[in-house]
């Protein structure tokens, strides 16, 4: 089966030889350059190939496999159309953007930053009025794969934590899972939301000036999400007021973040560059995603 795979799927020698073991014929290339004869393929592997690349003339394609979780940067009414198969990386980065928003709360709750400038300035100095997560009510909005992994180590502090999601989920970290249609009253009960939904036509903005005022005072915002879900400028006005005491940011409505944004230099943000999804483990897991995909999907196909 011709294959094309673009240099966003990072594989070992071996792993190479694994797949072509499954009967692949690969080619490989990044993804931002032209594909040549792209009417051969019947397999693609990559993340943004189709930003540069028309799928039309992909006229054999019978199936992508994404090495992102997101899909929404896909011409996905296409895709549809034509019948063509697509799969995500789901579950490849849960792991690390869990430990990330755990970090993120801790260093706000912790006040690192804080003791970080004290020790820089060789500074013994106390602070009092630091928090615990344990006791705390969590709302998670999104209770997919990340969010699971999310409400696993809250829950493992101790906290109360509660889902918010467009669909009946069961997850025994959880206490409850509400539909979206409770969002508002869920807001006004957490001392901390996460979003981990996905970037929908509903969901930009979703977290706007009315949605962040229903947050209970003083609640901290997380977003390991997508950018657009979150007005930045309400955001920023929730912050600079104190409605919200803080946020943890992974991303953002413009990436990279403009140099003079305001989030970069307010000390009630953990502010990082799209960057939670990194971890030692990824590539690995990810190729065991792929390649259990694939064999899912001979194996479906008769092959």
């Amino acid at each position: 089966m011709k294959t094309l795979i673009t240099h966003s799927f990072k594989l070992t020698e071996p792993q190479k030889s694994q797949l072509a073991s499954l009967g692949l014929e690969i080619t490989y290339q990044h993804d931002t350059a032209p594909v040549e004869q792209p009417e051969q393929f019947e397999l693609v592997i990559c993340y943004d190939l189709f930003s540069n690349n028309d799928l039309s003339q992909f006229s054999s394609l019978k199936y992508i496999q994404l090495t992102s979780v997101g899909v929404d940067h896909l011409p996905l009414a296409e895709i549809e159309r034509r019948g063509i198969l697509l799969r995500n990386a789901r579950g490849v980065s849960s792991v690390p953007i869990a430990e990330f928003v755990l970090g993120g709360v801790l260093q706000i709750y912790k006040k690192a930053n804080q003791f970080w400038q004290n020790q820089q300035q060789h500074q013994w100095k106390r602070l009092h009025g630091l928090q615990e997560i344990a006791g705390k009510r969590v709302c998670i909005v999104g209770a997919g794969s990340i969010g699971c992994e999310l409400a696993k180590r809250f829950a493992a502090f101790d906290a109360q934590v509660l889902g918010v999601n467009p669909s009946p989920v069961s997850s025994p970290w959880f206490a409850e899972v509400w539909p979206l249609e409770r969002l508002g009253e869920a807001l006004g009960l957490a001392d901390i939301v996460a979003l981990s939904l996905p970037l929908l036509p509903e969901t930009i903005h979703l977290f706007n000036a009315e949605r962040l005022a229903q947050m209970k005072q003083g609640a901290l915002l997380v977003n390991v999400a997508r950018g657009p879900i979150v007005d930045e400028q309400a955001l920023l006005a929730a912050l600079q007021s104190g409605h919200l005491q803080g946020a943890v940011l992974d991303v953002f409505e413009q990436e990279p973040l403009p140099a003079d944004s305001p989030l970069w230099d307010l000390p009630n943000v953990v502010l990082t560059p799209h960057n939670a999804f990194l971890s030692e483990s990824k590539d690995a897991r990810l190729f065991e995603i792929v390649q259990q995909n694939l064999r899912d999907w001979f194996k479906l196909a008769g092959c």
